[in-house]
């Protein structure tokens, strides 16, 4: 995965930039007129992991729902595992073995 990631899903314009201060990175999306900036870091696990913090999100839920299907379509394409995160205890990923 590059360190800088630019990638258009469902309409949703979504930008990911690696490490920029340590562990964290900088995760955006756009459509139209609404635009988020979504946390997220690795995650202390043996293999590589990044956990993106969608419920921290001020958006509507409805809206939270359509990230996490946009976010989990994306994540499909890299070799890393992400663990999207829509509670403090429940997330969805892009790998089967987590």
């Amino acid at each position: 995965m590059n360190s800088a990631v630019k990638d258009k899903v469902d309409g949703w314009e979504i930008s990911f930039n690696r490490n920029v201060h340590m562990y964290c990175h900088a995760l955006s999306v756009k459509k139209g007129e609404r635009k988020f900036s979504i946390d997220c870091e690795d995650l202390p696990t043996p293999e590589k992991t990044i956990g993106i913090w969608l419920y921290n999100l001020k958006a509507p839920d409805g809206i939270k729902n359509e990230l996490r299907n946009v976010l989990l379509k994306w994540a499909n394409q890299f070799e890393v595992i992400f663990k999207i995160y829509v509670s403090r205890e429940e997330f969805c990923t892009n790998s089967y073995g987590a």
